[in-house]
């Protein structure tokens, strides 16, 4: 799914340096003419998202039509130009976008408990407070979702449950999450914490492979003993356009604040240009709700602008979920991406890499056997993952 937003350059450019002048007048920004992110508001056929107004022209998921009338607050978006009008012309009417839906799951809900917004979908636990009791057991519903952090185990912050009856629809199934205990002998994974995927017989995957902290979309069905994939997608930000703004929580933070990521999806660099709105870089955290406008250079993503967005952010549970490691690199497993860290303190840790992994200071996954090293990690699930690994001071 391509997170698209565009804005302006040129209000980019002014803003990281301060606005080009001597006053303080604020940097005024076009109105994207595509994005993605949530749903905030919908008056008849408008719908308002990350601030700004648009018109419905159409509304489609995979390969069913849909009508305005079948969007809700909280879900997850994608607006485009629905022809290939010029830009100019597209913000000066604003009228006729398509609006794609993104959910995080599609699939049945079942084990519902109105009273405290609890149930499952695909045989996940969930939980919304605004859960509708005219959504009964056994209906096919669209969650939106950010990602989430509970009792130390990866899951989801609910942002919409919406039910829908559309025979085009209602058999198809997807997930979205992180994977974990990858096995590459059994061709089992799991999914979040505890959605057990297998993906011997699907038709279609990544040709980088699969690793342990990639977060992906499984398309599939329901099996006795968890879900059984027919097609898998990495899910990144490695080809979002020029001047894109993202909305999500922020999932890893470097410790010198060089880098972020968003959405366990990909990381963003900040530099001397990267402006802040409601806070600074030292405020990022996980679980802190940011959105980020970034550049594309020298293939990586430069976060152009950061803004903090309090009333969705969700820190209190992400505490504890990234760790710091040193030690000399006693074992290297090519075939698992992993590698053991001899520590003084912490014993022997099995770390796994995956191609987000930030190598500094010369190192190479295949030749950094011996080598004595400071990693930065996260946990996902009893698990470890590098987020960057540089030689020990």
């Amino acid at each position: 799914m391509k997170k698209l937003a565009l804005v302006s350059i040129l209000g980019l450019a002014l803003a990281g340096c301060g606005g080009g002048g001597g006053d303080d007048a604020p940097v005024v920004q076009r109105k994207p003419t595509s994005q993605q992110g949530t749903i905030d508001a919908i008056s008849g056929n408008t719908i308002t998202v990350n601030g700004f107004n648009y018109d419905v022209a159409d509304v489609v998921y995979r390969a069913a039509n849909l009508q305005s009338s079948d969007l809700r607050r909280g879900m997850m978006v994608a607006i485009t130009p629905t022809n290939a009008r010029s830009e100019s012309h597209i913000q000066s009417r604003n009228q006729g976008m398509q609006v794609t839906l993104e959910p995080t799951m599609t699939g049945l809900i079942t084990d519902i408990n109105y009273e405290v917004g609890s149930f499952k979908v695909n045989g996940i636990p969930l939980t919304f407070s605004g859960l509708s009791r005219e959504i009964l057991q056994g209906n096919w519903v669209m969650v939106s979702s950010l990602p989430a952090i509970i009792d130390g185990k990866p899951s989801y912050k609910v942002l919409s449950v919406v039910k829908f009856e559309n025979n085009d629809m209602t058999n198809y199934i997807e997930v979205e999450g992180i994977i974990n205990h990858l096995n590459k002998d059994t061709h089992i994974f799991k999914l979040g914490a505890a959605l057990n995927v297998d993906y011997s017989n699907a038709n279609e995957l990544p040709l980088q492979g699969l690793s342990n902290g990639q977060w992906v979309e499984v398309e599939g069905s329901l099996v006795d003993n968890g879900f059984k994939a027919d097609e898998i997608e990495i899910e990144n930000y490695d080809e979002i356009n020029n001047d894109t703004e993202i909305e999500g929580l922020v999932t890893l933070v470097a410790n010198d604040f060089s880098w972020f990521e968003l959405n366990y999806k990909g990381q963003f660099i900040i530099n001397a240009n990267t402006r802040f709105e409601d806070g600074s870089k030292t405020q990022l955290k996980p679980g802190v709700a940011v959105e980020v406008t970034s550049l594309s250079q020298n293939n990586q993503q430069i976060a152009a602008e950061v803004e903090f967005d309090d009333g969705d952010s969700d820190t209190g549970d992400w505490a504890g979920s990234d760790i710091d490691l040193e030690g000399r690199i006693s074992f290297v497993d090519e075939n698992q991406n992993s590698f053991t860290v001899a520590t003084i303190h912490q014993g022997n840790q099995v770390i796994y890499v995956n191609r987000q992994t930030r190598y500094e200071d010369g190192l190479k996954f295949g030749t950094m056997l011996n080598a004595n090293v400071e990693v930065e990690a996260y946990k996902v699930n009893g698990q470890l993952i590098a987020s960057e690994i540089e030689r020990e001071d």
